[in-house]
């Protein structure tokens, strides 16, 4: 076992969309890709249904978020460290502001031309938006090319996110002592 930063870092994962033609994959959080299994981005075309391909989009990328976060949570308690519960509360204000109001922390995303638009709310439910006419002027390597710009997008948005609420929680409650 290394360092618990060289852990987190090592963290990758895996994680099928429900009818199983679309893979995700998440290194550290750092990279984050999506691929289309069995050349199934050829069905999506054929039947022009971007509403079907949206939503697996954004169901592989909620189990792919919720596998990180259990690999996660892994390290963590390897490292000896643990998570607050109704057992061992926050340990100040600060601490239980930044509890409750993570799981609310909205990002965005999108494609350079906003082609396809995520969204999620405290990394635990993701919406996929594609603007019609994006599946047929796109090849599978093109689609996916913007998808993972998208997820990339959103992963950024998020990172400044949750900076500016831990900044904001900070400035709150420096110089308080719980």
């Amino acid at each position: 076992m290394g360092t618990i930063s060289n852990d987190l870092h090592e963290i990758v994962v895996t994680a099928t969309s429900p009818d199983g033609h679309i893979e995700g994959r998440a290194e550290s959080l750092r990279y984050l890709s999506l691929r289309f299994l069995h050349e199934s981005y050829e069905r999506y075309y054929r039947h022009r249904d971007p509403e079907l391909l949206a939503h697996q989009l954004g169901r592989a990328a909620t189990l792919m978020s919720t596998a990180y976060q259990k690999a996660r949570r892994e390290v963590m308690l390897a490292h000896d460290f643990e998570r607050s519960s109704v057992m061992r509360p926050p340990f100040s204000s600060r601490h239980r502001e930044y509890l409750e109001q993570g799981p609310k922390l909205t990002a965005r995303g999108g494609s350079p031309d906003r082609e396809i638009r995520v969204t999620t709310v405290g990394l635990l439910e993701f919406h996929v938006g594609i603007r019609p006419g994006v599946v047929e002027r796109h090849d599978e390597q093109s689609f996916l090319s913007l998808a993972d710009s998208a997820m990339n997008d959103l992963r950024a948005d998020y990172q400044r996110a949750h900076t500016a609420l831990r900044h904001e929680l900070f400035l709150k409650h420096k110089g308080r002592h719980r």
